[in-house]
């Protein structure tokens, strides 16, 4: 039997390929999951199989679904570094080790750049940015050798919209810290999700609305306004399944996806 033969009585031989949707036993901290995005994953993964870790800022709205999900929960605030290494190391012992992070913690500022002070642009990056890499580094130890890192960035950048110049440039600083960790760590399966505008989010709870108002406008002019965002949970299984075809296909990363609202009529 010829290589060709092989390869394709294997793959006729293999399970189907709704395995790939099975996180079953993966130990999984999700970092921001107290709402949006990271709450949606943390939800998909545990039906899924996965045993998870929670953490974010918001505790009183972590622990119950925590608990939901028969899994940890931890308070925590990723512009501060010390919180991150107690945290992380405390997760990876109540899951004994970690097969996943998933980083969804963002800080989006809303302010035209002239307004934008120099308190918010050092927050934007220290939690963006820098956050996302110390949360990584802290978890470096404690990753098993199979381990899937997902981090969520913004289609967003390279493409300047008004008010969100902090928030654009952090996340432009977040993808050029992703590819340093993955020149320097091939063997990790680091996916770069860059994620469009998505529903549920709370992306814009606290801001200004007087602001986001004349912000709109602007987007609009500029076509920046999609015709519809993505649903929160198909962004989340979407995300899932990124992070179950990693673990199953060692050999291959998918280093870079972009997650954009698709037009349903």
């Amino acid at each position: 039997m010829g290589d060709h033969d092989e390869a394709a009585s294997q793959l006729a031989t293999s399970q189907p390929a709704a395995r790939y949707q099975d996180l079953a036993g993966l130990r999984t901290l999700v970092v921001g999951a107290s709402s949006g995005i990271g709450e949606a994953f943390a939800i998909a993964a545990s039906a899924r199989g996965a045993a998870v870790a929670l953490a974010a800022r918001r505790i009183e709205r972590l622990k119950p679904l925590a608990d939901s999900l028969n899994g940890f929960a931890y308070e925590l605030d990723v512009s501060r570094p010390r919180e991150i290494e107690k945290i992380v190391e405390d997760a990876a012992a109540a899951l004994g080790g970690l097969d996943a992070v998933v980083f969804t913690s963002t800080f989006l500022p809303f302010a035209r750049i002239h307004d934008t002070d120099v308190t918010t642009w050092v927050h934007a990056f220290s939690v963006n940015a820098v956050g996302a890499s110390h949360v990584l580094r802290a978890a470096l130890p404690h990753l098993s050798s199979s381990s899937v890192i997902l981090i969520a960035s913004s289609h967003d950048v390279g493409r300047p919209r008004a008010g969100v110049a902090a928030y654009n440039a952090s996340k432009a600083a977040l993808d050029e810290v992703l590819r340093s960790w993955r020149g320097e760590h091939p063997e990790l399966a680091l996916i770069r999700a860059a994620i469009g505008p998505t529903t549920d989010t709370e992306i814009l709870r606290g801001a200004d609305r007087h602001l986001l108002a004349e912000l709109y406008s602007t987007w609009k002019d500029h076509g920046q306004i999609p015709s519809q965002m993505s649903a929160v949970a198909d962004v989340a299984n979407a995300l899932a399944s990124l992070v179950a075809a990693a673990r199953d296909n060692p050999s291959v990363v998918a280093e870079s996806v972009t997650l954009a609202p698709r037009h349903i009529n």
